[in-house]
């Protein structure tokens, strides 16, 4: 059983992001104190007088983390915290840079995962630790081809072509960060298995998140491809046409899982991945619900030859956690409410 009792203080990592604000939020809304790490104090300032104006002044701090890669990089934030939820991940060369040497990208993504949880695993305080991981760490797919994919699935494919493609190929660079996530989970496993942390540990693992932004901020990462996609301007709406068929989840959705992942009895023998995923969409299915929010608009018709992502997704624990998911409909509507469609 974990033991986080109410004004617990939790380390967020990378707490100005789209889906670790939320994670933030909804911490926060359940009575724990939240650290929140951040390259720069500035991009954090606007969250942090939102959350201090809406759930009082102190219940969330800063902690400035400039580059995760280094090893103790995170010792200061994780004083005192009993719980650390590492949504953040390193990304730090540039994709001409990677393909001529992948390594210069994966290893400081698995180096810093690998860091935090040594940090994490010398300090007695920290009794539980969740850690972000991608769809990209279970498969790299092709579209209109079926998969089988659960908690069990790792993406093997990306870790060789990242390595054995030629730079010319269109998709080693794409490789090459699945590899990366792949093989920073991976690692995070190997670690909690073998050296036993006085923590238990479990991974959640989203795909295409989607939804409203946290407080005054604007959606950003694969939210932001959506709200600006079908901004005022109709004509924005052929960057659907592109936009890869995948699974979705409601932000919100992400979030409490990551929540539940942290404190569940369900979830507190740990070692556990959770898929949060609600259903396979393409830029179709977009169009289909702004036509349905919105009938007295005149949206363009439907995309000929889009693909599907025909996978089947296991997603039953992360459904059942939250009780059901948030459809593709009241996602699209929270993250395109600000828009005044002309």
């Amino acid at each position: 059983m974990v033991d986080l009792p109410d004004d617990s203080l939790v380390l967020v990592t990378g707490a100005n992001g789209f889906i670790a604000s939320h994670v933030v939020d909804a911490l926060l809304a359940k009575g724990y104190r939240v650290r929140g790490s951040t390259r720069s104090a500035s991009k954090l300032a606007p969250l942090q007088e939102f959350w201090g104006a809406k759930y009082g002044p102190g219940r969330f701090q800063i902690a400035v983390v400039e580059d995760m890669a280094i090893k103790g990089a995170y010792e200061e934030a994780l004083k005192d915290v009993a719980g650390v939820i590492h949504v953040a991940a390193s990304f730090p060369s540039t994709a001409a840079e990677s393909l001529a040497n992948p390594a210069l990208t994966i290893d400081p993504m698995v180096n810093g995962t690998r860091y935090i949880l040594q940090s994490a695993a010398a300090q007695p305080t920290v009794k539980s630790f969740v850690l972000t991981s991608s769809s990209f760490a279970a498969i790299f797919r092709e579209m209109n081809t079926v998969y089988d994919l659960d908690e069990n699935s790792w993406n093997h494919e990306s870790v060789e072509k990242a390595y054995s493609l030629p730079m010319s190929d269109p998709l080693k660079f794409m490789h090459i960060y699945a590899a990366g996530k792949t093989l920073a989970e991976q690692a995070a496993w190997k670690f909690y298995n073998e050296e036993k942390p006085g923590f238990i540990m479990n991974s959640v693992i989203p795909n295409f998140t989607i939804g409203p932004p946290v407080g005054p901020e604007r959606p950003r990462s694969s939210s932001l491809m959506v709200s600006t996609a079908v901004g005022g301007d109709m004509s924005g709406l052929k960057t659907l046409r592109p936009l890869k068929a995948e699974w979705f989840v409601d932000v919100r959705d992400a979030a409490s899982l990551h929540v539940h992942a942290l404190i569940s009895p369900q979830l507190s023998s740990g070692g556990i991945r959770i898929w949060a995923v609600s259903a396979p969409f393409n830029g179709n299915d977009i169009l289909h619900v702004l036509r349905e929010l919105h009938p007295d608009k005149n949206f363009p018709a439907d995309f000929e030859g889009l693909p599907r992502d025909l996978s089947r997704i296991d997603n039953r624990r992360g459904s059942e956690l939250l009780g059901g998911m948030r459809d593709l409909k009241q996602a699209i509507q929270a993250n395109t409410s600000h828009i005044n469609f002309i």
